[in-house]
């Protein structure tokens, strides 16, 4: 017979990712939900599963009785140098004005902060149960900052690149530069790495056709253990506020006043380009991830370029960040009908109160947009792809990393449905979250 022991793992298993566990619901995300299920973590991967009992005897189990498992959460999108933030900033005047704000908060904030922010951010996202995040960096953490990264969340860290000053044939900007040279230490220490020209408004053209060519540049110089290329993605801000298009058709409106009261709008005009335009370079790459895409649908050629395009780009939506700064929620209807893969993203502390994917999910299945199943795909195996994780987590498969996350619901769930729908419950809590078999958050106890 085997032996459970409720919630109970022993330091070699917690160090090794070794362990048997029993669960009331199993949803492996890609397949069918198992009732009374059992898993077994071998060496920091789902070595196998099943309904019990199993047919191995003299096991002992960690009973996590009526608990639901299903694999790690992936937000893919996020700014975690705002995770300091206690409240957000004032979003009632939209994007141009929040933007002002974040300049502001940015320039008064000492020297060293943002590495201490990053390790919260990534300490609370592992503890709402999310194993890998996209995040956008403005910097780079050097050393030792960067080496303890590694110990949380899997990180694709997007490098962001943008300036609107004239740009010379033949010389390499100095941001640029800088970036080129973050990304490779990025990949050096182990990281994945990825680019993101930051926004239409905010990035020149040509700049944005460097960092598809550096991101092509250092696929071709990566390779995984098992022989196959490591994936460079590119991640961009579209169409997130009415303000945006009107300022790409004829430089003028509240961005142009930004960029003025900043003094940072060139005496010679900066090369911008459509939406449309941009949807198409994301989709040469590795991996495209708009993030947002509120207005799309409004904008007839860049919507016909993304559903052109779609097979090779993923949304990241934001829908709490969507709400406060736009007014409204992120077209899902529209994205879904259209056959585009959606993914949640929280954004940050600077626009979210917190950084919960379970939260941002919620948002949508109370305003009727969409069900507890699809939430669920689009903050595991959705997002996984998006950020170019697909081969890592995302979903649970026998070989698979253990990437996983315990929920205990208030009431048990009897049901496949009512257990999907208790992944997103508001009374359902995070128990435990696990990288590769390791305890990253929480306790098996």
């Amino acid at each position: 017979m085997s032996r459970s022991i409720r919630g109970s793992v022993s330091p070699a298993t917690h160090r090794w990712g070794d362990l048997w566990l029993k669960t009331r619901w199993l949803l492996p995300v890609v397949g069918p939900p198992v009732e009374h299920a059992w898993l077994q973590v071998k060496r920091g991967r789902l070595h196998a599963f099943g309904q019990w009992p199993p047919r191995q005897h003299g096991q002992q189990f960690v009973d996590l009785e009526d608990a639901v498992v299903t694999a790690g959460f992936v937000n893919a999108h996020t700014h975690l140098e705002f995770s300091d933030c206690q409240s957000p900033f004032d979003t009632t005047g939209g994007l141009p004005d929040w933007i002002e704000q974040v300049i502001d908060w940015r320039r008064r904030q000492p020297a060293g902060t943002r590495e201490l922010a990053v390790h919260r951010g990534l300490a609370e996202s592992a503890e709402a149960g999310v194993v890998a995040v996209g995040e956008i960096a403005t910097t780079v953490p050097a050393g030792a900052d960067l080496h303890a990264l590694q110990a949380g969340p899997r990180l694709r860290i997007f490098q962001e690149v943008l300036g609107l000053a004239p740009v010379c044939p033949g010389v390499t900007p100095a941001a640029v530069a800088t970036a080129r040279r973050d990304i490779q230490r990025l990949a050096q220490a182990g990281f994945a790495p990825g680019l993101s020209p930051h926004a239409p408004y905010s990035t020149q053209w040509p700049t944005g056709r460097w960092a598809l060519a550096t991101a092509r540049h250092l696929h071709s110089l990566t390779s995984t253990a098992g022989g196959h290329r490591k994936l460079v993605p590119l991640a961009m801000h579209l169409a997130e506020s009415e303000d945006e298009q009107e300022f790409l058709e004829l430089q003028s409106g509240r961005f142009r006043q930004l960029f003025d009261s900043l003094g940072v709008w060139p005496t010679t005009p900066p090369r911008l380009a459509t939406t449309a335009d941009w949807i198409s370079l994301l989709a040469r790459a590795d991996r495209g991830l708009i993030v947002h895409g509120t207005h799309l649908p409004s904008d007839r050629l860049a919507w016909a370029r993304l559903q052109r395009h779609r097979q090779r780009l993923a949304i990241a939506v934001c829908p709490r960040t969507t709400q406060a700064l736009a007014g409204r929620l992120p077209p899902l209807a529209d994205f879904l009908n259209a056959g585009i893969r959606v993914c949640l993203g929280t954004d940050g502390r600077g626009s979210n109160p917190d950084l919960s994917i379970r939260a941002e999910a919620t948002c949508l299945i109370n305003a009727g947009l969409i069900s507890p199943e699809q939430a669920l795909t689009m903050t595991t195996v959705n997002a996984a792809w998006g950020l170019g994780f697909d081969r890592t987590t995302g979903f649970l498969a026998p070989g698979r990393p253990a990437d996983l996350v315990v929920l205990r619901p208030e009431v048990a769930p009897t049901t496949a449905a009512s257990a999907t729908a208790a992944v997103f419950a508001p009374d359902t809590h995070v128990t435990a979250t696990l990288r590769g078999g390791r305890l990253i958050a929480g306790s098996l106890e």
